[in-house]
Formats: structure tokens, sequence, C-alpha cells
């Protein structure tokens, strides 16, 4: 029961967004965080939005 979070990227090639409901219900512990301009390397594209949210997951648990 571990929480931990799952981040995608909306225009990402090699895990398809449609997983993201699948897993969802796979994992109820998890949150999942859609980056809308981002594609399979959101830590590269988008370092401060992924940095606020590791933050802020941090301050949760």
């Amino acid at each position: 029961s571990m929480p931990f979070l799952r981040l995608y990227g909306y225009l990402d090639g090699l895990v398809p967004r449609k997983v993201v409901p699948m897993l969802d219900k796979l994992w109820p512990h998890s949150e999942s965080y859609i980056f809308a301009k981002a594609a399979h390397a959101p830590f590269i594209s988008h370092p401060v939005e992924f940095c606020h949210l590791l933050v802020a997951l941090k301050q949760r648990v």
C-alpha cells in the first residue's frame, strides 16, 4: 500500500496513455499525471513541473 506516482506524456509514442485508467485500477494506491505537451521523457522536457510533482508527493507521504 505504498503510494507512488506514475507520470506520463500525452505525446508518448512508447507508453500509450490509454493504459493509464487500467493501471489506475490495478494500482489504487498510486497517482497518475499526464503532461499535456510531453512525450516519453517529461523529466527532460518539463523538469520544473516534474520536480514540483515529486516534491508534492513527498510532502503527502
